[in-house]
């Protein structure tokens, strides 16, 4: 069933078993799941099919600390939520990023790889991968021969990508069509009430940007809102708990991570070392792949940095993704004429104005990037008079720290709501991974014979950027002095609230988030179907 909540009258109340919020990858994959269980579900999405100006503004918010994008543009408040635009990487989180690391404070997650692998082949198939392998050896048959990194601190693996699966499209019909699911559109959650001297949730208050307001009464609630979006409904609820819900170690919002993406110098590739066949982009008709290279998790115990993959790509390589950090008021316009156009398969057309987009993207804000790229380009192209080389380009891991935040604004928002504050800075510890891997990188190079690396300068701080991934705000831990929901993502505090998403890593690894927090949302779905009952 399908309602527009601008449509409820006011005062109204729903009971379910489970009220699920927000409708992005996290909240669709745990629906989709559960649609067949017979328990009654109501699922909340703030925004509507299409992108909305005055819903997106809900998503404003103050930065603090480092450059950092516009906190409205670099998420989308709308039905499929972060599928609605993303580049499809797809691969778990190492087993090394689940252990605890006696060089790294706050590593550790109360579960394992292994807990997840159970769930990685469903994964796979809600992104409309051909399979869930991601061994170097399931595709060595497809993929040309990367260089030899035997005997170095490197491994060469592979990313499968999905075809930019948008969750709000593809499985929009089966969650609709369910009879237990009640998906409830431009319903904002505003407040999480607890029942009366309990630790359980008896009310979620719900409004609309028309002025409806209505409750929803839920046996089991499931936060799906986003990395910053759920510490911001946790420490909004204040109405019985004055630190917010779950908050009661001041933990909620804190340990914020990123990807940090920055080029770091090239590669001068030696005569016959290889070519970069298996660092580009490779598309069958089943599968796309993407070969990089990532140091082991034995070099990263014995140098004591952080994790990385490193894309090697043709030395005129330009950064950016379009749109993103820009206004929605001036991105609306042509990210509806992108998706338009891929609906209607025009795929050759759509994928040339991406790259259009991508260029006019980094012309503007890419240009210091670009001009010390090419300085650091011409001056190993002058010293070796040769053209074997490739640009490489960081992905990187980093550090959970308290520091890194988020908190309320005094600035509300169009329902009143405080506005989320960002407090963000890359620090030493994640600096430090950049320039040591490229250096144990040039030294492996050099002693294979596989060439050398150039850079970078000494101002290559300024060009990096976030994923936008946001992860760690509401992280798991089996001590709830350590973090804000236990192995089974429930809020420790709270007997009956859930978090799904990003939000609860620990460490965030390499890896883009999202084949992992959708891995992790399956797990609970599965749980929340042991705990509610299976009523079929």
């Amino acid at each position: 069933m399908l309602i527009d909540a601008r449509s409820i009258s006011n005062g109204s109340q729903f009971e379910c078993d489970l009220c699920v919020v927000g409708a992005g990858p996290a909240g669709i994959a745990i629906v989709d799941r559960l649609r067949a269980s017979g328990l009654s579900i109501v699922l909340l999405e703030s925004g509507g099919f299409n992108v909305e100006l005055p819903t997106q503004k809900l998503y404003r918010g103050e930065l603090h600390g480092d450059k950092y994008f516009r906190l409205d543009a670099c998420r989308w408040r709308l039905f499929g939520g972060g599928t609605n635009r993303w580049g499809g990487w797809c691969r778990p989180l190492e087993a090394v990023d689940f252990t605890q690391r006696d060089w790294l404070a706050h590593s550790g997650w109360p579960i394992n790889a292994q807990t997840l692998q159970p769930y990685e082949a469903d994964a796979a198939a809600l992104f409309e991968l051909p399979n869930s392998r991601f061994d170097l050896a399931a595709w060595r048959d497809r993929l040309p021969v990367p260089l030899a990194l035997d005997d170095t601190h490197f491994e060469n693996i592979v990313f499968q990508h999905s075809p930019e699966t948008n969750f709000g499209e593809i499985y929009r019909a089966g969650v609709l069509g369910a009879a237990n699911v009640t998906t409830m559109l431009h319903a904002n959650l505003t407040q999480i009430r607890l029942d009366a001297d309990s630790h359980r949730v008896g009310a979620l208050h719900v409004a609309t940007l028309t002025g409806r307001t209505f409750t929803v009464r839920p046996k089991a609630a499931v936060l799906a809102a986003g990395g910053i979006e759920n510490a911001r409904l946790l420490l909004a609820s204040r109405a019985d708990r004055s630190a917010g819900l779950g908050n009661e170690f001041d933990l909620v919002g804190r340990y914020f991570m990123e990807h940090l993406h920055v080029p770091m110098g090239h590669l001068l590739a030696a005569p016959g070392a290889g070519n970069n066949d298996f660092y580009g982009k490779a598309i069958f008709d089943d599968a796309r792949l993407r070969g990089l290279i990532t140091p082991t998790a034995a070099a990263q115990a014995r140098h004591r940095l952080l994790a990385t993959s490193i894309a090697v790509e043709r030395a005129s390589y330009s950064l950016g993704t379009p749109f993103v950090g820009w206004s929605p008021r001036i991105t609306f316009g042509p990210v509806r004429c992108y998706r338009t156009l891929r609906s209607w398969h025009f795929k050759r057309v759509a994928e040339r104005l991406k790259q259009i987009a991508q260029r006019v993207y980094a012309a503007p804000n890419r240009v210091q990037t670009w001009q010390l790229s090419r300085r650091v380009r011409s001056r190993a192209v002058g010293a070796s008079g040769s053209d074997r080389i490739y640009s490489l380009y960081f992905r990187a891991e980093q550090a959970p720290d308290p520091t890194n935040r988020v908190t309320l604004s005094e600035q509300r928002d169009a329902l009143g709501m405080p506005e989320s504050r960002l407090e963000w800075r890359v620090k030493p510890i994640d600096a430090a991974g950049f320039t040591g891997w490229l250096e144990v990188l040039d030294r492996d190079f050099r002693a294979r014979g596989l060439g050398k690396v150039i850079g970078p300068l000494d101002d290559w701080q300024a060009g990096i950027t976030g994923g936008p991934h946001h992860m760690g705000t509401t992280r798991m831990s089996a001590d709830p002095r350590h973090g804000v929901v236990d192995a089974d993502c429930r809020v420790h505090s709270v007997e009956n609230l859930y978090i799904a998403g990003s939000s609860v890593f620990a460490t965030s690894g390499y890896a883009n988030p999202t084949f992992a927090l959708v891995s992790l949302a399956l797990r609970l779905a599965d749980t929340l179907r042991k705990r509610l009952g299976d009523k079929r």
